[in-house]
């Protein structure tokens, strides 16, 4: 599932007014933030770095951080990259409510869960998934590549990763549930890519879980990112001991 037609599924679910893709941009940073992906005082990736990742042009980019910037949540400075001014996203944030919600379970539980939605998120997605979505996979592997010392940009790249698979389920619901669970404790995420070695490793984890996609075999696809979510439940873990 390309963007627009994401775009077109969210936009349009429970009768709510069509959206463009400008703020489907603006929905995507202020989530980033508001999960803890980006803090104050960090520095946006390029608007090019952003434009791959959520596979928009660099204009929708650039009215995107206008927007936020208005909102003062973003700074522009001319010839610096844009930087993080507040994470206070207020109403933009539709969903943040719901990211504080779970960050209120135990990462146990919330690993059980995740195990067992996504699983059937997988597995329907190895079936319905569109070329043109494997081919955005493809293309975000290569992002991650290209941001192995960058922990912000990779997860940035990650988060877009999983969101991609878990739309290709054709289950809303499932979905949302999946990237919500995906949201939690992101912060702490934060610092455990930041240590060595682990951006290769969930890089490694993300081309097994793409070729059993690509080969539509939903058994090897579940038992992959089974593997994958393990592992981040473990290290993790290892972190808030």
């Amino acid at each position: 599932m390309d963007v627009r037609a994401m775009l077109e599924e969210v936009a349009t679910f429970g009768g709510a007014p069509k959206k463009s893709i400008k703020d489907f941009v603006v929905q995507k940073i202020v989530t980033f933030i508001a999960t803890g992906i980006l803090k104050t005082g960090d520095t946006l990736p390029s608007e090019r770095e952003l434009a791959s990742a959520l596979s928009v042009s660099r204009e929708t980019v650039r009215g995107a951080i206008l927007i936020l910037s208005t909102h003062g949540i973003l700074s522009v400075t001319q010839g610096t990259r844009t930087v993080v001014a507040s994470e206070d996203v207020g109403e933009l944030a539709v969903q943040a409510a719901r990211y504080r919600d779970i960050a209120a379970y135990s990462l146990d539980n919330v690993h059980e869960a995740r195990l067992l939605i996504e699983a059937q998120v997988v597995r329907a997605a190895a079936v319905k998934m569109e070329e043109s979505t494997l081919d955005y996979l493809r293309k975000s592997i290569a992002a991650q590549e290209a941001a192995c010392d960058d922990p912000v940009r990779f997860l940035i790249c990650d988060r877009e990763f999983h969101t991609a698979i878990y739309r290709s389920s054709g289950n809303a619901v499932l979905a949302d549930m999946a990237a919500d669970l995906y949201s939690y404790l992101l912060s702490h995420r934060r610092r455990v890519v930041s240590q060595p070695g682990t951006i290769a490793t969930s890089i490694a984890d993300h081309r097994l879980i793409l070729a059993g996609l690509e080969t539509r075999d939903p058994d090897a696809a579940c038992a992959a990112f089974a593997i994958h979510e393990t592992r981040i439940y473990t290290t993790t873990k290892l972190l808030l001991a």
